[in-house]
């Protein structure tokens, strides 16, 4: 099994009176971009499901920029056609989800917090750490701050990997969303609950279990998340708020924003990896993260040889390695990870016995 792809589940629809009030949003995240002035850049980026019937298709989608004024946006991204101009179609990103932007200017009166928001129902059916998670409503929300202090440019985090991620059942799952800050601002990160109408929490949200010994855990500095080891098999949502600090003229932080961002985690039993000998130790790989270079450890090859292929989040092929009769002979070798870019990958290993192996890392 490639554990880049995505496996998705059926998808239920209900109808409330003449409505369908079907579920199709399964992740997403607002953030913004200062262009001048108090004038900002918003962008709400939203990722739903397409399959099934009755599955809404949001060409507009209301932002409520926090000043007490909202717009509706249109679709920004993908081709024209299926909506009305000036709205686009999204754009596809597999065969069931599609990738979804809208995006608007906005100048806001002065120095202040906006609470820049979104919501539209509902979420997919079946999410196991959210109850009846069909018919509850799907809330984003960043927080700008305009300071009084020095400049009024204040930029979001972005980051550099989709909110969506898959694992397996019982092995450890790790997702890191590798926020960056255009104003060289810090960032920390935040476990906190997903929101449904008008940012209240989900009703009986709870975190991922991790099971008897296991762990779930954010790291409040790197925004590595580890779950070891995900005991059931289906979809999650962890929710994260990724927060920017800023110094004043005292040399004392101030939170300056927020990103929430509403992630969603699909686990799978992951049986169909060809192991050598159905064993996970087959294939090390150390140190995990990586910073610069990444030692791959064969325990057990018969002589087999490998290609290598790196593979990023969405499925691209970033790099393919080859070790060559010597190399495989040792049973160990270094690959240079150095000149790639901080995320997370997945390294696919194709044997010459036709064996199939795929490994997640994390670049730092």
């Amino acid at each position: 099994m490639n554990k880049y792809r995505f496996i998705f589940f059926s998808i239920l629809c209900f109808v409330v009176c003449v409505n369908a009030n079907a579920t199709h949003n399964r992740a997403g995240e607002i953030t913004y971009l200062w262009l001048n002035g108090y004038t900002y850049q918003i962008k709400v980026t939203i990722f739903t499901e397409i399959s099934g019937t009755n599955m809404p298709d949001r060409c507009e989608d209301t932002v409520y920029f926090g000043d007490g004024t909202s717009a509706l946006v249109s679709r920004s991204n993908g081709a024209s056609g299926l909506c009305s101009p000036p709205a686009l179609n999204g754009v596809p990103i597999s065969s069931s989800v599609k990738l979804n932007e809208y995006i608007t200017t906005h100048t806001y009166p002065g120095p202040g917090n906006y609470l820049i928001s979104t919501e539209d129902p509902n979420r997919t059916a079946g999410i196991i750490n959210i109850p009846n998670s069909v018919n509850q409503t799907f809330y984003l929300e960043s927080l700008l701050v305009i300071p009084t202090f020095g400049s009024s440019q204040n930029s979001s985090p972005t980051m550099s990997h989709i909110p969506l991620d898959t694992g397996c059942v019982n092995q450890c799952f790790y997702h890191n969303p590798s926020a960056t800050d255009t104003d060289g601002d810090s960032i920390s990160y935040e476990l906190t609950y997903c929101r449904g109408s008008f940012g209240s929490n989900s009703a009986g949200y709870s975190y991922p279990s991790s099971g008897a010994g296991g762990i779930f855990h954010l790291d409040s500095i790197t925004g590595i998340h580890t779950w070891c080891n995900p005991q059931l098999q289906g979809d999650y949502n962890v929710a994260t708020l990724i927060k920017e600090w800023r110094k004043d003229s005292g040399g004392n932080y101030f939170l300056i924003g927020y990103v929430l961002r509403d992630a969603q985690f699909i686990i799978s039993t992951c049986t169909s990896i060809n192991e050598l000998n159905g064993a996970e130790s087959t294939i090390n790989v150390s140190p995990n993260p990586v910073t610069e270079n990444l030692t791959v450890t064969l325990n057990q090859n018969n002589g087999e040889l490998f290609t290598i292929e790196l593979i990023d989040i969405t499925g691209c092929k970033i790099k393919t390695f080859a070790n060559n009769e010597s190399l495989s002979k040792e049973n160990q070798f270094v690959l240079n990870l150095e000149t790639i870019q901080i995320g997370i990958y997945f390294l696919q290993f194709i044997g010459s016995n036709n064996t199939s192996i795929t490994k997640k890392i994390i670049k730092q």
